[in-house]
């Protein structure tokens, strides 16, 4: 098996976290402003959440950032994901992996659930267009056998 590499780019994910950060640098903005003109400790208090809610989304804006390497790889060992806000990737050997299946309401979420009561989640929103992901899942799907008490 020929290694597949299919990289994460959460593109509108991190449009939301920047337009997110921007509505929060507004909202810090008119709350230090309420607070100069006589708003008290609460003034104060709403400025200092919405501009740590304004630093947390740009480090997550900057940790969601697309890089080299960054994503999952399927090869004849096994699969390799790259965790979204750590440094190392898990390495995943074909026989540790029980089953694959989507998880959530629409779908959004693939799980690979492993043989010692453990999973691994990767999310939609990790992948700059559907069509990738429904690659991966096909992928996955061609490799391990379909999960048990499927209908």
């Amino acid at each position: 098996m020929t290694p597949r590499f299919f990289s994460f780019d959460p593109r509108p994910t991190r449009i939301s976290l920047i337009l997110g950060a921007c509505l929060l640098a507004v909202l810090t903005a008119w709350a230090l402003a309420d607070y100069r003109g006589g708003g008290g400790l609460v003034a104060m208090a709403r400025a200092g959440i919405s501009a740590g809610l304004m630093l947390t989304f740009l480090v997550s804006v900057h940790r969601l950032r697309p890089r080299a390497g960054w994503g999952i790889t399927l090869d004849a060992a096994g699969v390799r994901v790259a965790r979204p806000f750590s440094g190392q990737p898990l390495e995943l050997h074909w026989g540790q992996i029980d089953s694959v299946r989507r998880v959530g309401r629409k779908g959004s979420v693939l799980g690979l659930f492993l043989k010692e009561e453990g999973r691994v989640l990767v999310t939609r929103h990790l992948f700059a267009r559907k069509a990738v992901y429904e690659e991966l899942i096909a992928a996955l799907e061609d490799r391990l056998p379909p999960p048990r008490f499927d209908a």
